[in-house]
């Protein structure tokens, strides 16, 4: 079988780039594990514009938010089916110096913080908190699970994609083009989440495994049209009075289990905010593939041609996905340049050893 692209992995990354290069026409192979703890799986689904205790816009985002409302509508409509919503952050600052950053920020004119659209007293109502509150908008919400379940539907039906294990040492890299198994491709992009750490190709990336977990709690009567935000815990509205509730950002981990720790820590600080019922239903737990410089990486091998790269993501891969699958898609047809920042070339060096 001959096509354009072999595409290893159909998470964000590997959805959104089989969508852009079949939209022009390529032809496309996926393959795909089906893990269901890959980091796709287990991810929130929330695009937010502001980040830290230092309350800074995160990179891209003037440019990244009309885009991705944009992109999600229209396979959205693909499909008839709505993958996104604007859901905006209510932030609780946890410390006085937080609330300060906030209020600074909103005096220096970021275009992301307002004053809360919810009244304190109907906050009061669910929620223990000690200090004013903030809303940050626009935020949006993706359905992580819809559009990658969706989309691999798609693929199937057009025999665009099979469910196994990728095996590197059965891919052959030729001249101007690649084998695997009874697979001819121009190109490999390996679109595989944390495993393209493992591979001899990518492997001299400064990736960085960020562990992420997360638990699934029943909390009735809680108001689903906002996020809320307790410092780094973020609740966050799903179908059937369920919410994601999470997530740490943790380098160093034994085991890419759920831990114990997490599920205790969690829920206590839950009985201390929350004035209202809640159960937990799951515990979730994934690995994301995050890079060093928080940058990352996107193109085509500096030594071998045939071999290119979406990947490192970390944990804003609603956003960055999408943005970075159509630059290299645009890069891979047009040779248009990819953003320095983002450029897997910037190593190059490294690559090369």
């Amino acid at each position: 079988m001959k096509y354009d692209y072999l595409i290893i992995g159909q998470g964000i990354c590997g959805t959104w780039l089989s969508y852009y290069l079949l939209n022009e026409n390529k032809s496309v192979f996926v393959i795909d594990d089906a893990d269901k703890s890959a980091a796709s799986k287990i991810a929130s689904g929330l695009i937010n514009p502001v980040t830290g205790r230092r309350v800074v816009t995160t990179w891209m985002a003037d440019e990244l938010l009309p885009f991705v409302w944009n992109e999600y509508n229209s396979i959205g409509k693909k499909f008839d089916q709505q993958f996104i919503q604007q859901k905006n952050i209510i932030a609780f600052p946890s410390a006085p110096d937080l609330l300060q950053a906030f209020e600074k920020r909103k005096q220096q004119g970021n275009s992301y913080i307002y004053e809360a659209s919810l009244k304190k007293e109907t906050l009061y109502k669910f929620f223990d908190f000690p200090f004013d509150v903030m809303e940050i908008a626009p935020c949006y919400l993706v359905d992580v699970n819809a559009i990658t379940k969706t989309w691999r539907q798609y693929l199937e039906n057009k025999n665009a994609l099979v469910t196994e294990n990728f095996n590197e040492e059965e891919l052959l890299v030729l001249d101007g083009y690649i084998q695997y198994k009874n697979i001819t491709a121009e190109k490999i992009i390996y679109c595989n989440g944390i495993n393209a750490s493992l591979s001899k190709y990518w492997k001299q990336l400064p990736f960085v495994p960020n562990k992420g977990q997360a638990l699934i709690a029943d909390i009735k009567d809680l108001n689903a049209g906002y996020i809320y935000k307790f410092g780094h815990l973020s609740l966050i509205p799903r179908q059937n009075n369920l919410w994601w509730i999470g997530a740490s950002n943790e380098l160093n981990f034994i085991s890419a289990e759920p831990s114990d720790e997490f599920l205790k820590g969690t829920t206590a600080t839950l009985e201390k905010i929350l004035k209202t019922d809640f159960k937990i239903e799951d515990h979730v737990s994934s690995v994301r593939p995050a890079a060093i410089e928080r940058r990352p990486f996107i193109g085509i091998h500096s030594l071998y041609n045939q071999i290119a790269i979406l990947n490192g993501m970390g944990s804003k891969g609603c956003s960055l996905a999408p943005w970075f699958a159509k630059e290299l898609t645009s890069n891979l047809i047009n040779k248009k340049t990819i953003n320095v920042l983002a450029d897997v070339n910037r190593y190059a060096n490294v690559l090369r050893r």
